[in-house]
């Protein structure tokens, strides 16, 4: 009996350490990387406050999921996040009897993650691409295009996010 609940114990104390670890967790990221400067988003398309939105949704992202602390200067900084939107485009998809009454968005951005204490990429994707819809009711059409990129900022930040932390 004894023998049996050693055996058990051990079972048990074993699969503590079995590499299991809570996502988001960051631990993907090496050790010296505690802080992070995320640059605002270089908007390189005509879209009105793209960059605001990708830029906020993404620091967002980080103080909600990292460990992280985010700071405003690069001599405080560890790492540093930095990305463009290289590509905005709304493209009609259906259309009623008299116009188009559903529209695509689609944006294209880069994005890089800097190691600045040993001065190497730790994470780099180039042109990413999000794509969300939506349809023209009774609101105007720049504010549903206004609500569709602050979903598809949160998608992309979400996204981003978790591959970085998460090595994905």
């Amino acid at each position: 009996m004894i023998r049996k609940t050693i055996l058990i114990l051990l079972a048990a104390a074993s699969m503590t350490a079995c590499g299991y670890r809570l996502a988001g967790s960051g631990a993907f990221l090496p050790k010296h990387i505690r802080t992070i400067l995320i640059r605002n988003f270089e908007n390189q398309t005509s879209r009105y406050q793209a960059e605001q939105f990708v830029t906020f949704a993404v620091r967002d992202e980080f103080l909600r999921r990292s460990r992280l602390k985010l700071v405003e200067t690069i001599e405080q900084a560890d790492s540093v996040l930095e990305g463009k939107i290289t590509s905005f485009k709304v493209s009609p998809v259906s259309y009623s009897e008299s116009a188009a009454d559903r529209f695509q968005v689609s944006i294209m951005l880069d994005i890089r993650l800097m190691d600045l204490k040993q001065g190497r990429v730790l994470f780099e994707n180039r042109n990413l691409r999000f794509v969300d819809t939506y349809d023209i009711d009774s609101a105007d059409f720049f504010s549903m295009e206004t609500e569709t990129l602050q979903r598809i900022s949160r998608a992309f930040a979400t996204s981003v996010v978790t591959s970085i932390l998460e090595d994905f």
